[in-house]
């Protein structure tokens, strides 16, 4: 009787946490994540696309045939940007990131992105973390 309860109990927590993450196939991604991908990306063609369910929101992620992959929102603005086989392109930042990346680490390879409210984070060769305000201006190494 006891072990019955436990396997219910058991049974009800993990469907709860697999419904927490729930991932979807999707055909179209929301107009803003194309413009997106287009500016960014363009002629990279998209492997597979999935809307994941979080808590009350979701968001979308895309992986690209060249191996990067983006996170959306749910209003398909960009979250953060991932590769492990490319260098991403800084071009979603302000101008000077990229200037400052160049002339500062001349042969980076950028293998991170990541959309802060007061700050945007660059890793490059996937070993130091760059911090840099909105307005594109370097703040400090973080790794």
């Amino acid at each position: 009787m006891k072990s019955t309860k436990i396997f219910t109990l058991l049974l009800i927590a993990s469907s709860f946490f697999a419904n927490a993450q729930e991932k979807q196939q999707v055909k179209k991604l929301p107009r803003e994540a194309t413009t997106f991908l287009d500016a960014n990306f363009k002629g990279i063609q998209i492997q597979e696309m999935h809307r994941e369910k979080e808590g009350t929101s979701f968001k979308y992620e895309v992986t690209l045939v060249n191996g990067a992959e983006i996170e959306f929102n749910s209003r398909g603005r960009w979250i953060e940007l991932e590769s492990n086989t490319v260098s991403l392109p800084t071009t979603m930042l302000q101008s000077s990131v990229g200037t400052y990346i160049k002339k500062t680490y001349p042969n980076a390879i950028v293998t991170e992105v990541k959309k802060g409210i007061r700050f945007n984070f660059v890793e490059i060769n996937n070993e130091t973390m760059l911090q840099f305000d909105t307005e594109g201006n370097f703040y400090k190494i973080l790794k």
